[in-house]
């Protein structure tokens, strides 16, 4: 049997052969026609035209939906083009950073540029440029596929482990907690030595940074458990009401997340990186960490970053980020190239906030979790500030500041008068100390060893003609309140004209005027 089914289907092949040619749209119209008004038979008309006869059919219909418009050829093309400039960026980011791969690009394309690319298409071009290596082979080991979990919330469940790695010539030891909903890393420490008080340390540290979770999920190590009894671990969790979830022996898949944090770990981080000193490990481990919570995008997480799902602003980041990518595009259409964004998402006191900037603008908005209503304050960015946002509120804001800064002739760093008027205090003029306020500089000569108002090196000289050093400092004040604005003004009014001799003389004058109260 199997030979006859070759000799038809070789016999098909040559009595169509040309199936997927296109024929032009008058033609089908001709042979649309001899079976719709001559009732010719579509296999006849097949062996007359060289076509079959489900092609007949399919013409037919598609002239009957929808005329003559269905039989004219459709021809897809290849597609948008991707911006010469997102092809740039894609290769830069490639070169740049070789382990990562066409997902975590687009992912980051999204995040940190406002650029939209699929995987596939970064592929593409990745190997267009000879830039796309061949992924090794995987060897299959559980043919059973896994049971998946994730918690709901962020600290409901933590997961620990230790990793075991040489550094130096020695053992050293990571010791790690994990969140399981959002991947967050709520503590990790490196140590020389795996006991169960450096896991308790390690785990205080997080408790009282990020509050306990509600159940802690571990093997069957010695730190965390013991066979006899409870161990020190359960007993640290028994004291924050933690209940305590235990892993089937030899499966290590329970602690997938973690065990695949170590494996990041390991090949982004410890393989590549080259230490100077255990304490210099300790540090740079640390830093790394911060990477990994707020700049790393998981794919686990759906590209997120496991402190956007922890503080939970994952719905205001993607709004972000599909907002910028939709204005990237338009920048890109105008200009030929992306503009580099700007933009903050996080959450203050129940209410989510994002800080934005756009054409020239610093938009802040914030959104009650429990209301509808987003409040948005616009700041513009522009040096001249000819345009003052909406309705005019950022000039009525900046007029505002300015009167609150100025005041009525008040210095800004206390409340001196620069016109001297005069206190009760003796024969003083009225003008107080700019660094207290306490009381007016004395007159020259009663200040002991300070410099009077005469030569230059005479002190107590007795009285002068000239105004005093005090009135001297309110006149700089003054002027230099005129030149420079309010900030220089506060500098040079705390300086003074006499700096150190004449704040040894305001002491002296203090205590004179106690005297002759």
């Amino acid at each position: 049997m199997e030979p006859v089914k070759r000799v038809q289907k070789n016999s098909a092949k040559k009595k169509f052969p040309d199936r997927r040619k296109r024929y032009p749209a008058d033609f089908k119209v001709q042979v649309v026609k001899k079976y719709l008004e001559e009732s010719v038979p579509a296999s006849v008309i097949g062996q007359e035209c060289g076509i079959s006869s489900e092609s007949v059919g399919r013409w037919v219909r598609a002239y009957r939906r929808e005329g003559e418009a269905g039989l004219t050829p459709r021809y897809t093309g290849k597609g948008r083009s991707l911006p010469s400039a997102v092809k740039e960026k894609i290769v830069e980011i490639k070169e740049a950073n070789p382990i990562f791969g066409i997902k975590r690009i687009s992912q980051l394309l999204k995040r940190a540029f406002f650029l939209s690319a699929s995987p596939e298409t970064v592929r593409k071009t990745l190997h267009s440029k000879s830039l796309m290596t061949a992924p090794p082979k995987k060897r299959q080991r559980n043919i059973t596929r896994p049971r998946f979990f994730e918690r709901s919330t962020p600290n409901q469940l933590w997961q620990t482990d230790i990793f075991t790695f040489r550094l130096g010539g020695r053992y050293a030891y990571l010791i790690g907690y994990i969140d399981d909903y959002s991947r967050y890393i709520t503590g990790l420490e490196l140590f020389r030595s795996q006991t169960a008080h450096n896991v308790i340390e390690v785990y205080r540290r997080a408790a009282s940074e990020y509050n306990p979770p509600k159940e802690m999920l571990t093997d069957n190590g010695r730190q965390y458990t013991s066979w006899r009894g409870s161990s020190r671990f359960e007993a640290e969790l028994k004291k924050d009401r933690i209940h305590h979830i235990k892993s089937q022996p030899h499966h290590p898949m329970t602690l997938g997340k973690i065990e695949r944090f170590w494996k990041t770990i390991y090949v982004e981080f410890l393989s590549r990186a080259q230490f100077g000193s255990f304490e210099d490990a300790v540090e740079r481990i640390r830093q790394w960490v911060k990477y990994y919570n707020h700049k790393r995008p998981h794919q686990g997480i759906g590209g997120l970053c496991p402190a956007d799902r922890y503080f939970e602003i994952q719905s205001e980041l993607r709004k972000t980020i599909e907002q910028g990518i939709q204005d990237n595009l338009l920048e890109m259409a105008l200009r030929g190239k992306p503009r580099l964004p700007f933009y903050m998402v996080g959450r203050m006191e129940g209410q989510s906030v994002v800080l934005r900037a756009e054409k020239g603008r610093l938009r802040l908005s914030v959104e009650a979790e429990n209301d509808d209503i987003t409040q948005e304050v616009v700041y513009n960015l522009d040096e001249k500030g000819h345009d003052n946002g909406e309705d005019g509120k950022d000039k009525e804001r900046e007029e505002a500041a300015d009167d609150e800064i100025r005041g009525d002739g008040e210095m800004p760093s206390g409340s001196i008068s620069v016109d001297g008027a005069e206190e009760a205090c003796g024969d003083m003029p009225g003008v107080v100390d700019p660094l207290d306020g306490a009381c007016a500089l004395a007159e020259a000569g009663d200040g002991g060893n300070a410099p009077g108002a005469g030569a230059e090196g005479e002190p107590g000289q007795g009285a002068s003609t000239e105004s005093s050093p005090a009135g001297d400092a309110g006149e700089e004040a003054s002027d230099a309140y005129d030149e420079h604005g309010a900030g220089q003004a506060g500098k040079d009014a705390i300086k003074g004209p006499g700096s150190k001799e004449s704040g040894d003389a305001s002491v002296e004058a203090r205590r004179s005027c106690l005297a002759q109260e």
